[in-house]
């Protein structure tokens, strides 16, 4: 073999000795490079999610109207409904979260007085604190003041007077009563802790019949229903 045929077979070997060092070199860098990406993407796809929304009370409203149809028999009678963003719904079911703070709000309309089941069912039960606050025609507004007019917002109570009662709130399996005084705005905070299903009732005579416990008393969707606890 000449000198140049030598020269050149060295420098051939010289280069392929390079790029395999160039490659394992290469190698060796880009393999950490991957690990830390997949790590980095482990840790944002794991975070917890925000839980500010399933801190906030479960908001459930309800709406007690008068001059519903029953039938031609027992004729008008009062039901509750559930307000949604569409408008009135159904009270026959109620959707409830368990193990969650709920905010219970009545806004009745019925302007008159029933005869309650029991005696009992003149206090409040199964609320936070065993409270509940509503407000009236009497204690928002009276033209009574200095000023004309004088604004309270409502009291918190944890009984009511049997005879400004029109309705009530009650799930006897669980404790929970609310009385809902003639005209007025109640709002109560419960929790349930252990999913089921549930009956409420109203516990005054309302209805229809001699006893008053007919027509919209024994009706769901109407003055009672279930609530489905999940």
């Amino acid at each position: 073999m000449n000198t140049n045929m030598l020269v050149a077979a060295s420098m051939v070997a010289l280069l392929a000795v390079g790029i395999g060092i160039g490659w394992g070199f290469q190698s060796t860098i880009s393999s950490p490079s991957k690990v830390t990406f997949s790590v980095t993407q482990t840790v944002t796809t794991t975070q917890a999610p925000n839980s500010s929304e399933s801190q906030q009370p479960y908001v459930l409203t309800l709406v007690i109207t008068t001059n519903n149809l029953y039938n031609s028999t027992a004729g008008d009678q009062p039901a509750y409904y559930v307000l949604t963003d569409h408008g009135l719904k159904s009270s026959a079911s109620l959707a409830l979260p368990a193990n969650r703070l709920i905010e219970l709000v009545i806004v009745n309309y019925d302007d008159g007085n029933a005869t309650l089941t029991n005696p009992q069912y003149s206090s409040v039960q199964g609320t936070v604190n065993g409270t509940m606050t509503f407000a009236n025609n009497d204690d928002v507004n009276s033209s009574q003041g200095a000023t004309g007019e004088v604004v309270s917002g409502g009291q918190t109570v944890s009984t009511v007077p049997p005879d400004d009662i029109s309705h009530t709130f009650t799930i006897p399996s669980l404790g929970i009563n609310i009385p809902v005084p003639v005209s007025s705005t109640v709002t109560a905070f419960i929790k349930i802790a252990k999913a089921g299903v549930y009956f409420w009732f109203c516990e005054t005579t309302c209805g229809s019949g001699v006893n008053g416990l007919e027509g919209a008393m024994a009706t769901r969707g109407w003055m009672t229903g279930s609530a489905v606890v999940s």
